[in-house]
């Protein structure tokens, strides 16, 4: 079997007769490696990332006859520090490194690491990363390579499946055209980078904070909307616009003043009879009539008087409208949001509400935000999520996000790589041009709002350097393959 077993394409070979190994950590191998006589190592590498000490660790196992590891480079994420403890300290009972926490993979036996701390020596120089210090320590070495080990030791691996992923704590936006592609969107994003976490309740929960939904082209009229018979409700009891304009089902308690008897309040007895008196909807019809640039067109649910301590206060906790250009933007905010149960419910409820405000102001209905403070969804509904995101959910292919921000048109001027940057609608605003795709990437990335986008443009970039590094321009089309054949 070659060695070594990982990451082999990163890794400089230098004599089989050294029993010397090189970590440079973040310090690049280019800066360093050209200055070193490759007989003074007999391996040299990087080491990026704690979960990289395990790959260190089963290619020194597998190859048992460096008896001396060399540490240098820069210590960016801790990786050294990680690798300093393990050679120093060992690991727990869990197999995670005492004093750092870094888990070890689960299938290296703990036999094996204590014989791996016991012959190799580790030599800590974090911070010299120039190649004539680096060069000088290697020459202070000079061990030869000596077996510690009868045979290889090679382990199984198995690439790991995590339940949940990293993410941001807080800050998480999403665009979406319709209700129903942005709940699709958020479901599939709280189950997959959701914290797992208990709640005041009987249930556990997958939960992100502070997540922004936009939905920007949900029909204003319901009957025309996005709902989809697999949402967990129905029709009937999401409601329809009754002949004289009122709602009926969910939508009713949205959007009218009602109170049955025996309930507390209903979101629409909030915005409609606050406090039993005031209508904040007619207010806030009334102040942007008054003044179109207003940003005092506020509707408030929460009482103070009435929610502080309250076992069921309300979700929805604040409502405001705005008006630019003709079109009335709406931003809500939900200090706890059910996504799975409840989001596609109360998104079809706030764009009749803003529809409802856009016609008594003639305007036409612009974007709907949604920011939900606490975005979760309950552990007796994860399978059920699961299910639902296998049959409907499909990421959006990234030459068709719309990004805000704007289009780019790349064109080939050889030498050159030209990006011409339009607005959605098709306007020409500037023009960029450079020689690789790092340098264009770096020059546009204040310019891409969308990841997929980004990701999109690092591919049609690279391609258009790669074009022309040939000598061969014309093999380059905007989203398609490189032309095999123009390139030969």
């Amino acid at each position: 079997m070659a060695w070594p077993l990982y990451f082999a394409q990163s890794l400089r070979l230098g004599s089989p007769g050294s029993g010397v190994g090189l970590c440079l950590l973040w310090t690049p191998q280019e800066r360093v490696l050209p200055a070193l006589e490759p007989a003074s190592y007999a391996l040299a590498g990087n080491l990026y990332s704690r979960d990289g000490v395990s790959f260190l660790v089963r290619n020194l196992l597998a190859h048992p006859t460096l008896t001396d590891l060399l540490l240098c480079g820069k210590d960016l994420t801790g990786s050294g520090a990680a690798l300093v403890a393990l050679l120093r300290d060992g690991v727990d009972a869990e197999g995670r490194i005492v004093g750092d926490g870094t888990r070890l993979h689960a299938e290296i036996p703990r036999a094996a690491l204590e014989l791996l701390r016991r012959s190799v020596t580790l030599h800590d120089h974090r911070d010299i990363a120039r190649p004539e210090p680096i060069a000088a320590l290697l020459r202070e070495l000079q061990r030869p390579a000596h077996a510690w080990a009868e045979a290889p030791l090679i382990f199984p691996y198995s690439e790991p499946a995590a339940e949940a992923l990293p993410a941001a704590e807080t800050g998480l936006l999403l665009r979406a055209p319709t209700v129903r592609a942005g709940y699709l969107r958020l479901l599939w994003h709280v189950l997959t980078f959701g914290q797992r976490s208990a709640t005041q309740h009987s249930s556990e929960q997958r939960e992100l904070l502070d997540l922004l939904t936009v939905v920007s082209d949900e029909p204003a009229e319901l009957a025309r909307g996005s709902y989809a018979d697999w949402m967990p409700f129905t029709r009937a009891s999401l409601g329809e616009r009754q002949p004289d304009g009122s709602y009926s089902g969910y939508l009713g308690q949205l959007l009218g003043a009602q109170l049955d008897a025996g309930v507390s309040y209903t979101y629409g007895s909030r915005l409609r009879t606050f406090a039993g008196e005031i209508d904040q909807v007619q207010a806030i019809i009334d102040d942007l009539r008054a003044a179109g640039e207003s940003r005092r067109a506020v509707a408030a649910l929460w009482s103070p008087a009435q929610d502080i301590g309250s076992a069921n206060p309300p979700c929805l906790n604040l409502v405001q409208a705005r008006l630019r250009e003709g079109r009335l933007q709406l931003t809500a905010y939900f200090r706890s949001h059910d996504i799975y149960r409840a989001w596609a419910a109360n998104a079809y409820g706030l764009r009749a509400l803003q529809a409802q405000i856009a016609e008594a102001l003639g305007a036409t209905a612009g974007d709907l935000a949604i920011l939900s403070h606490s975005a979760h969804i309950y552990a007796h509904d994860w399978e059920r999520v699961s299910e639902l995101l296998a049959q409907h959910y499909k990421a959006a292919d990234p030459r068709l996000v719309r990004d805000a921000r704007g289009s780019f048109v790349i064109v080939l001027e050889p030498p050159e790589i030209v990006v011409r940057h339009y607005t959605p609608g098709g306007e020409h605003l500037q023009s960029f041009r450079g020689s690789s795709a790092r340098q264009l990437g770096v020059t546009l990335s204040p310019y891409v709002g969308e990841l997929s986008h980004a990701v999109y443009l690092g591919q049609e970039l690279q391609k258009a350097e790669l074009a022309i590094s040939l000598g061969r321009p014309e093999a380059f089309h905007q989203d398609l393959p490189l032309d095999i054949h123009a390139i030969r």
